[in-house]
């Protein structure tokens, strides 16, 4: 029961978002939404008292701008707990379900309005991938955590969980003891394929594939050794994606001996049966490779926030061509782009002293449809960069603020847009 109030908190501000989908289509906008202040020292009792106000502490004004959808509203003080300790983060899991982490995490399901199911799972940082038949999580394990089979109590490594349709845990992955002479860099350099059945991994010497049925570990490339193209050598691969089930798209780091050996951004191909390696220089945009992230058959790389210049490098998995898209300003992009699960829409951050304005962009036009300013008096929401969701088929977007801020709870809000395929 506890269970089942914890999600419909979050997941009734998703409905107002979801339920206002057939109209959007009429009326070509939507100023529907709510918004959450996760609060872990709440009681389920206060929970049921406060629901009810939620839309009356929001304040709405609409604007226009240019012929695209724009709006300021103020943060709800609802002070209700959704889920069991601070939610950390929401990460998208397909279609209309999302994974929210908290003491663990759990999955939801944002168009039925309730939690599917939850999973004994709980780490600092983590990624999610969506794989044919489940889910990927991989993570850095809490220092003291007991769980799973993570190896030690003193330290958290880096740690990894497939988990099937109903989110029952089918494997675990302790990377930190399947490598005796490499390193493993970050969660992001960790990937499955789309059939689930292997795990690709970078380490600083080489990258290498975990068999799930075999638990069997195999080098595809040692960099020092195989890892050449022309002038160009590979030093890491920082980011890794399944394109198939046999090939990899990576971006990373390369040394280029034309130049000295100047490191420079680079992506490419390589194949995990027969090693065949492409190598793409990308010297004159420095990718962010933590932020790397794949919508539909795109690859969306940011530029690195010290470099940044308005500007959104996309690769096409498929044909294997590239596509820049540019924002409103060149400053624009340094404080977080976003894409979308499908990859139809891109969003960015401006962050401000007690607000952040979030644009979303048209991936296949580049044309910024719509722009919505988030408020709040505490300042210390916005001292990081957000996370934000964006779902396309009922065209929502999540936002996530003060989720690695542990002097405020994490607060959730939620609006909707009408994207240019609605």
């Amino acid at each position: 029961m506890k269970t089942k109030w914890m999600c419909m908190i979050l997941m009734l501000a998703l409905a107002l978002n979801l339920s206002a989908c057939g109209n959007r289509q009429e009326n070509g906008n939507s100023s529907e939404y709510g918004a959450i202040n996760m609060d872990p020292q709440s009681e389920e009792n206060d929970l049921s008292e406060n629901t009810g106000n939620e839309s009356s502490n929001i304040n709405v004004i609409n604007l226009q701008d240019n012929g695209t959808d724009k709006n300021m509203m103020a943060v709800s003080t609802v002070k209700d707990s959704a889920f069991s300790g601070k939610v950390s983060g929401c990460y998208y899991a397909g279609g209309s379900r999302i994974i929210v982490a908290a003491d663990k995490l759990y999955l939801c399901d944002t168009g039925k309005g309730e939690t599917i199911a939850s999973a004994d799972i709980s780490m600092e940082d983590l990624c999610v991938q969506t794989f044919t038949d489940g889910y990927f999580v991989v993570g850095q394990g809490k220092a003291g955590s007991s769980n799973g089979s993570f190896a030690t109590s003193e330290s958290g490594g880096i740690n990894g969980y497939i988990l099937n349709k109903d989110f029952a845990i089918q494997d675990t992955i302790s990377f930190s003891g399947l490598l005796s002479d490499d390193f493993i860099v970050q969660i992001t350099g960790i990937a499955v394929s789309q059939d689930g059945k292997q795990v690709a991994f970078g380490g600083l010497s080489g990258l290498y594939l975990y068999d799930v049925s075999s638990r069997k570990v195999r080098t595809i490339l040692n960099y020092s050794e195989k890892g050449t193209v022309g002038n160009m050598q590979i030093v890491t691969m920082d980011s890794l994606t399944f394109t198939g089930n046999n090939t990899l798209v990576y971006v990373g780091m390369a040394t280029d001996t034309s130049i000295g050996g100047e490191g420079v951004s680079v992506y490419g191909t390589v194949s995990t049966d027969s090693a065949n390696l492409t190598i793409t220089k990308k010297g004159d945009y420095k990718v962010d490779t933590e932020e790397v992230q794949k919508g539909g058959n795109l690859l969306f790389m940011p530029q690195s926030f010290d470099k940044n210049n308005g500007t959104l490098l996309m690769l096409d998995t498929i044909s294997n061509t590239e596509k820049t898209m540019s924002f409103s300003s060149r400053s624009e992009g340094k404080d977080g782009v976003y894409c979308s699960g499908q990859g139809k829409y891109v969003a960015t951050a401006i962050l401000k002293k007690n607000s952040v304005t979030i644009n979303i962009y048209d991936t296949a036009s580049g044309k910024k449809i719509h722009t919505e300013t988030v408020q709040d008096s505490n300042s210390t929401y916005f001292m990081r960069i957000p996370q934000i969701l964006i779902l396309d088929e009922s065209g929502t977007c999540i936002v996530v603020l003060g989720r690695g801020i542990d002097e405020v709870s994490t607060l959730i809000t939620t609006f909707s847009f009408a994207g240019n395929s609605l």
